[in-house]
C-alpha cells in the first residue's frame, strides 16, 4: 500500500494543524475507474486540523484520466478534481487517506463521456467517425453512436387491439 497520502498526527496533535501537498503514482489507484485510465500523478492539496480529540483533514485530490467519447470512441484526456472532508481520533496512529482519495476518484468519474457537445459518433454503416469524415450513409437515429439508435423514430404503432382486463 502506497505510504504517500499516509501522514502522522503528532505534528496536528503539536501544532494544531499539518499542511499536506502529496503526489503518488497513478497506479496506486488500479481499480478506481471503472474504464478509462488515470494519466500521471494523483495530487493531494489540504490541511489537517485538530479538533477537540479528533483529527479533520479538509482538501481535494486532483488528477488527469483518459477516456473514450461514448459516441466517437475518440481518447480524451481531462483533468479532475474530487472534494475530500475525513475525520479520525487524532490518537489513532496516522491518518491513511489512500481510501478516500480511491473513492473520490470513483465518484468523481463521469457516467458519460463525450468529446463534444454536438458529436456525431461513429457511422452505423462504415463505422468511421462522422465528426472527421462525410461518408455519404444516411444517419440512422441519434443514439449515441449505437447502431440502430433513435428507437423514436423507428417506433411503429401497436395494430393490434389490446385484451381488455377484467
Amino acid at each position: 500500500m502506497s505510504s504517500e497520502f499516509r501522514f502522522p498526527l503528532t505534528d496536528v496533535k503539536e501544532n494544531g494543524r499539518l499542511d499536506v501537498n502529496a503526489k503518488t503514482a497513478p497506479e496506486t489507484f488500479p481499480d478506481a475507474l471503472s474504464e478509462g485510465a488515470l494519466v500521471g500523478p494523483v495530487a493531494l492539496e489540504g490541511t489537517i486540523l485538530a479538533v477537540d480529540d479528533e483529527a479533520a483533514f479538509t482538501g481535494t485530490a486532483k488528477g488527469k484520466w483518459r477516456f473514450e467519447c461514448t459516441r466517437c470512441l475518440k481518447p480524451l484526456e481531462q483533468t479532475w478534481s474530487a472534494p475530500i472532508e475525513v475525520m479520525v481520533p487524532i490518537d489513532g496512529g496516522p491518518m491513511d487517506l489512500t481510501d478516500e482519495v480511491r473513492q473520490s476518484i470513483a465518484l468523481a468519474q463521469p457516467m458519460k463521456i463525450i468529446c463534444k457537445p454536438d458529436c456525431r459518433g461513429l457511422c452505423a454503416v462504415c463505422k468511421k467517425n462522422r465528426n472527421e469524415v462525410n461518408c455519404g450513409h444516411p444517419e440512422i437515429g441519434a443514439g449515441d453512436g449505437v447502431p440502430g439508435g433513435g428507437f423514436a423514430e423507428t417506433r411503429h404503432p401497436r395494430l393490434t387491439p389490446r385484451p381488455q382486463k377484467g
